[in-house]
């Protein structure tokens, strides 16, 4: 969009399609404050399984919490050929390594739960992706959903969960509610910014986790 425009036909952007980056910062930024209160650790070195990681949400989930330092796994229902290609591309445009792994089968969800120790759900709504009897590793940390829609994507996780404990786990749960109030604030904060400035701008997912970082509580 930017090499599209010429002096003086230009405005700012603010790419956030669907709604999508704003989400992702708002989900990453909400479990990165629940591991520093909560259980006083960073993100850094942290094991995240993406669900739902062949979305855009899923897909900028990843690279953002894989920028941060986790180690990140994109989990394909469908198999591991989509999500490989994914990593791929996240490395390829980012520099960014992340893995990928097969979860077409409950067998595969529930080892892939038991390796990582924050479970982040980003299928599209009304998509359960994990169920409570699959909520059984030890090392699980933090469950986050953005999926406000009946059935959860994680069974168990309450739409208003910030933090509060897991039925299924001794982990905690972010819901959808907790990181959408995040979002929508992120998203006035950046349509602000862009009208305040004296010049035009462009802001993307990297604007929206930095501003979500100061919101999130």
């Amino acid at each position: 969009a930017k090499k599209a425009m010429v002096p003086p036909f230009q405005v700012s952007v603010f790419a956030d399609p669907a709604g999508s980056f704003t989400t992702a910062a708002a989900m990453v930024a909400k479990v990165e404050k629940a591991l520093e209160k909560k259980l006083q650790r960073a993100l850094r070195d942290t094991r995240v399984a993406v669900f739902g990681a062949t979305g855009v949400v899923g897909f900028c989930t990843a690279v953002i919490a894989a920028g941060e330092g986790a180690r990140v796994t994109l989990v394909g229902h469908d198999g591991i050929e989509r999500v490989k290609q994914i990593a791929a591309e996240i490395e390829s445009r980012f520099n960014i390594i992340v893995d990928a792994a097969d979860g077409s089968s409950d067998a595969r969800k529930t080892k892939l739960v038991e390796a990582n120790e924050i479970i982040l759900a980003c299928a599209k709504a009304g998509v359960q992706v994990v169920s409570k009897a699959q909520l059984q590793g030890n090392d699980l940390l933090i469950a986050a959903d953005v999926n406000a829609v009946p059935p959860a994507g994680i069974e168990g996780l309450a739409v208003n969960a910030n933090g509060d404990p897991l039925e299924a786990a001794k982990a905690v749960g972010i819901g959808p509610l907790a990181i959408g109030n995040v979002k929508y604030k992120v998203e006035f904060g950046l349509f602000k910014r862009m009208i305040e400035s004296e010049k035009t701008i462009t802001l993307d997912f990297q604007e929206a986790f930095s501003l979500a970082r100061e919101i999130a509580k």
